[in-house]
């Protein structure tokens, strides 16, 4: 990807506070400098050069300064601006600023194993993921006393955003519509959960879209303790778009979503037309007409323990398991992904097991047999080249249906590099509609 320090140095020279700055590529990572002037309060740089730049382009690293070193004849010297952390720097970093923040920075301290994490650093810019976050609400839960959805990491991903959700006294439960970014006005894109029912997954394309995209997430029942999975495809449309229209009461929306996810974002874009809002377009990431769910899991227990635990197929052979009653065959089936280290990030403990593994069942069940009736509006597919370029959905779709090809593997299209095309490629269909069949 293409980063031109001078374009992020004109972006942070427009902002009021700084009176000087300067970015320079170290390795992997960019940094910034600022010169600000008068002290002041602290600034998140990074959440303002998200308003004007993409994410790529955001410096992970911050230096403050009185003033820019120039040579002697007043150009900018940059062989001396100082390293992040290097003696003379005040590298950009809040401290926590009241109780709640020091016991969350001191948990992200021990998660991340770095000896200081300021208020305003970012769950995922700090390498945050689904397992982490699963410790992190565990750690949350011995700390506070207070039980942490784990798509609430998703919603606030600062110390400080934590601190605030922290501090309201009523009980925070399950975050099923997941704000990923609720700036800008441009025709919010709703993203329905897969399989596992998490919609971690999600966050790189909600950043590779920009920030003058909304974007929201929809997670599935069951994901916390107490909670009963939907076992219905009509359970789920009904429940998810109660919850989306809520949150976003009038359309238009633009759906989509991973694997079935698709498929139920589907029969939501067909409910809410039904109920007067406009659906512009359907967005399918290797979502399958045919075979929502491969037919081995719906027919075989230990088949669907392996995807759900494992991703796949393990190479225990697990035959053997097929006598076992079902509680031994999930100790059976943890133990095998473990020792191949396949073992899904969702469940970090056996109880979290048992719970994704529940979600995953109902979820495959509800939408593995589940059959399409037409849809007459328009839809765009992600889908790798070969014998079903359009996986059944010509079939389905009446309206226009694109087909961008993608690599053979999954969930690639997701995450980085190809997530930015895809992103690209999306906010195009949003803003020039989509041709095909």
């Amino acid at each position: 990807m293409r980063v031109e320090p001078g374009e992020i140095e004109a972006a942070l020279l427009s902002e009021p506070e700084v009176r000087a700055a300067a970015v320079v590529v170290d390795g992997d990572r960019l940094i910034g400098y600022v010169v600000t002037g008068e002290a002041g309060p602290a600034v998140d740089w990074r959440a303002r050069l998200r308003a004007t730049l993409p994410d790529h382009m955001i410096p992970s690293a911050w230096v403050v300064l009185d003033a820019l070193p120039v040579t002697p004849n007043g150009k900018l010297d940059r062989a001396a601006l100082p390293a992040p952390g290097r003696t003379g720097a005040d590298e950009f970093r809040v401290p926590p600023r009241d109780p709640v923040e020091g016991r969350i920075a001191a948990i992200w301290e021990e998660l991340f194993d770095v000896p200081m994490v300021g208020v305003f650093d970012d769950f995922f810019d700090l390498g945050g993921h689904s397992l982490l976050a699963l410790r992190l609400a565990v750690r949350i839960r011995q700390e506070f006393g207070r039980e942490l959805p784990v798509a609430t990491v998703l919603a606030s991903p600062t110390v400080a955003g934590l601190a605030d959700v922290l501090r309201r006294p009523e009980d925070l439960g399950e975050q099923r519509v997941v704000t990923l970014n609720a700036d800008g006005d441009r025709v919010p894109i709703v993203l329905v959960h897969a399989l596992g029912g998490q919609v971690f997954r999600y966050h790189p394309m909600a950043r590779r879209l920009g920030p003058d995209q909304p974007v929201y997430a929809i997670a599935a029942s069951g994901l916390a303790p107490g909670e009963e999975p939907h076992t219905t495809m009509a359970d789920m449309v009904e429940d998810y778009v109660d919850r989306l229209r809520a949150v976003r009461p009038g359309g238009p929306y633009v759906l989509g979503g991973f694997c079935i996810g698709g498929n139920i974002a589907l029969e939501m874009a067909r409910r809410l037309r039904d109920l007067g809002e406009e659906v512009p377009l359907l967005v399918l990431f290797y979502s399958d007409a045919d075979e929502p769910v491969i037919t081995s899991s719906l027919e075989d227990d230990a088949s669907l323990m392996t995807h759900a635990l494992a991703g796949g197929p393990l190479e225990t052979d697990t035959a053997e398991f097929a006598c076992l009653d079902p509680e031994e065959m999930l100790m059976a089936v943890i133990a095998a992904a473990g020792r191949e280290q396949r073992l899904a990030p969702d469940t970090a403990d056996v109880e979290q097991a048992r719970r994704f593994l529940r979600v995953f069942r109902a979820n495959a069940h509800a939408v593995g047999r589940y059959r399409h009736e037409p849809y007459d509006g328009d839809v765009a597919l992600f889908a790798p080249a070969g014998d079903r370029p359009d996986l059944g959905w010509s079939g389905v779709v009446k309206g226009n249906l694109a087909i961008e090809a993608i690599p053979g593997e999954r969930v690639v299209i997701l995450f980085e590099p190809l997530v930015a095309e895809a992103a690209a490629k999306l906010r195009s269909w949003i803003d020039h509609g989509v041709t095909g069949h």
